[in-house]
């Protein structure tokens, strides 16, 4: 798989620096968007549902034919409505859960290397760094089946990796892009985690620096996106 990696960047980084098409100087505005919506409606049990997005954006420009760099921002948002039974003497009682449970914002730079086949077809490679926080509540049953415990989760981090994708040509203002492989080799995090019952103050904070080193590639990592040149 590795094999794969190395190959696209020796087409990029070799040793023939002509393009077909002139883009030094383009600017161009790239983005991605995924939205989710499941629902269970089971006969005997109230209905339940999970909903969310994401979204990603990208702003760059070529500082040469074959070599361009910019800023993403991304932002994602998670819902749910969850129905919970808890046991007080004896009785079932049913809870309801609905609302907002995740929200996620972020910002990374980007530096990508191209080569340009023809008029309409390229691939590019390049590192890329970001840093992310991310927001959580999550519900769940008590050991005693008595009470619910919330739980709020609190994270930022740091990673650094390399990715590499093509690109179709449309038209003059607009490409089509696709990843092929995709590394986060470097990930770090801090986290904080708060719980208690869902009837009080949390009374248990746990705090959290995780590091992560993972020099491996995903093959192959799809994903679709556009670019409209400014």
């Amino acid at each position: 798989m590795k094999n794969i990696f190395y190959f696209i960047a020796i087409l990029i980084l070799g040793s023939s620096q002509t393009a077909l098409a002139q883009w030094e100087g383009q600017k161009f505005m790239s983005g991605s968007a995924s939205i989710m919506f499941n629902n269970n409606n089971p006969d005997l049990q109230k209905s339940s549902n999970n909903y969310g997005y994401s979204f990603n954006v990208g702003l760059g420009k070529f500082k040469t034919s074959t070599r361009a760099s910019g800023w993403n921002l991304n932002t994602s948002l998670s819902g749910s409505k969850q129905n919970f039974t808890t046991n007080n003497n004896g009785i079932p009682t049913n809870n309801e859960k609905n609302g907002i449970n995740g929200f996620g914002v972020g910002v990374g730079r980007f530096w990508q290397f191209y080569k340009h086949f023809n008029e309409k077809v390229g691939i590019f490679v390049g590192p890329d760094v970001s840093v992310r926080y991310n927001n959580s509540s999550q519900y769940s049953n008590a050991g005693d089946g008595v009470s619910l415990i919330k739980t709020k989760t609190n994270v930022v981090s740091l990673s650094a990796g390399l990715s590499a994708g093509l690109y179709y040509k449309l038209s003059e203002k607009w490409w089509i892009t696709g990843n092929i492989a995709v590394s986060n080799f470097v990930n770090t995090n801090y986290s904080i985690v708060k719980s208690g019952p869902d009837n009080r103050d949390y009374d248990i904070s746990q705090k959290a620096f995780n590091y992560e080193f993972s020099p491996s590639f995903q093959f192959p990592s799809v994903g679709f996106g556009v670019r409209y040149f400014l």
